[in-house]
């Protein structure tokens, strides 16, 4: 047992530095009217600082919890008729649960209803943040699902647009190749045409300088191959040259 000094006996009494509690830090942090700060960092609990916006919020948020729900549903343990002492003494008053419960002092029954309290305390403020941390975390998920989005779309668009590019350039070469293909036709044919007028030159000239002799059989497309007169192409088929046998006598 402790004894208390007396007064003026020249012992110093050793006083419990008493922290002011959250309902006065906040009454006094709010005194203004203003939105403020709770400074909570000298506080062995807590040690932070609390912005009465939250405080606020979370009052917001449980004010329906902790008010009645009115005379609609008497079968709600929200509403203002429910019979909340009759339920407990005839379903929570047993005479085993009572007799526990009186073999303990009124100290320890105080002692444990704090100690329970405290640990919901606990739990309620680690689902809450565990909550919040989930709903951060979806809603970080849902942002990234929708950047993901975004640019598989636009990544689509740009594959559309090669795609696009891809089928103007291929008809593109198609194109080319048919104006190769035309420009090699009209060089040949060019060719060609150039080989009549210069033959029929040829042609009118040997008239010119031997008018007793007819040149109706001249084909500009024919030549001379082992001593008869053949299409070129027959040439190349058989693989032989398109001189005259007596030019190769004539120059032995």
């Amino acid at each position: 047992m402790l004894l208390k000094p007396k007064r003026g006996s020249g012992e110093q009494t050793c006083r419990k530095k008493r922290v002011p509690s959250m309902k006065r830090r906040r009454a006094e942090a709010g005194g203004s009217g203003k939105e403020r700060v709770i400074d909570l960092t000298s506080n062995r609990c807590c040690g932070k600082e609390v912005s009465l916006g939250e405080v606020k919020l979370i009052t917001e948020k449980q004010r329906k919890l902790h008010g009645y729900a009115g005379e609609e549903d008497l079968t709600s343990v929200w509403s203002e008729h429910f019979p909340i002492s009759v339920v407990a003494e005839e379903h929570f008053q047993s005479k085993t649960d009572l007799d526990l419960i009186d073999s303990v002092d009124s100290v320890t029954r105080a002692q444990f209803m704090q100690v329970y309290a405290t640990q919901l305390l606990c739990i309620g403020r680690y689902e809450e943040l565990k909550a919040t941390e989930e709903a951060e975390q979806k809603k970080e998920e849902s942002l990234s699902m929708q950047k993901s989005l975004e640019l598989e779309r636009k990544l689509k668009g740009k594959l559309q647009k090669l795609d696009k590019e891809k089928t103007e350039l291929e008809a593109r070469v198609v194109e080319l190749c048919v104006q190769k293909k035309e420009a090699e036709t009209s060089k040949e044919n060019h060719g060609y045409a150039m080989l009549e007028i210069g033959f029929e030159r040829a042609r009118k000239q040997a008239e010119y300088f031997h008018p007793d002799l007819k040149f109706d059989n001249l084909d500009p497309i024919k030549v001379v191959h082992n001593g008869t007169l053949i299409d070129d192409d027959e040439v190349d088929l058989e693989g032989g040259d398109d001189h005259n046998p007596e030019d190769d006598a004539a120059q032995s």
